[in-house]
């Protein structure tokens, strides 16, 4: 029993390590859906249509942080990198754009739905998330894969 016990561990302890990476760079989609080469960008996002130049101009790097100037002793806010998804009716035409943002790390979720627009844009829909790809095609995590593996290991230690 002990030595399943150590097997176990062992091979829970090097899933644990493998499944965090070095720190790295946040990968966001760049795209609009008005663009005429960008119908992969739309609602639902359709990652199989995209050709390898697109791939290159649309999946960015999205970590370095803008250069703000901080006028009349701002403190400089602490921002972080998200990836942006909008859904947005401008001039009666649904426009999905997908974009790098940064906001401040105190932010609420998604209050980027409440920004001010011209009258003639109507926000429907705002989201901020900071995985990769996140403002893309749904898709599942280390977090999801770290549950499927603890829930594995705890049906072999029941056994």
């Amino acid at each position: 029993m002990a030595n399943k016990f150590v097997s176990v561990l062992m091979v829970s302890s090097f899933l644990l390590a493998v499944s965090f990476e070095a720190v790295s760079a946040l990968k966001c989609w760049r795209c609009s859906s008005d663009a005429s080469t960008a119908a992969f960008c739309d609602d639902p996002f359709t990652q199989d249509i995209i050709t390898e130049q697109q791939r290159r101009w649309s999946y960015v790097d999205c970590s370095y942080p803008p250069q703000v100037n901080y006028q009349f002793n701002q403190a400089n806010q602490q921002t972080r990198p998200v990836c942006k998804k909008m859904k947005q009716i401008i001039n009666d035409r649904v426009v999905v754009s997908r974009s790098c943002a940064y906001e401040d790390v105190n932010t609420p979720p998604n209050s980027c739905l409440n920004a001010q627009t011209p009258s003639y844009i109507k926000t429907e829909f705002c989201e901020t998330c900071i995985t990769d790809g996140c403002n893309g095609a749904a898709q599942y995590g280390p977090a999801a894969l770290m549950i499927l593996i603890s829930a594995f290991v705890a049906k072999l230690l029941a056994w």
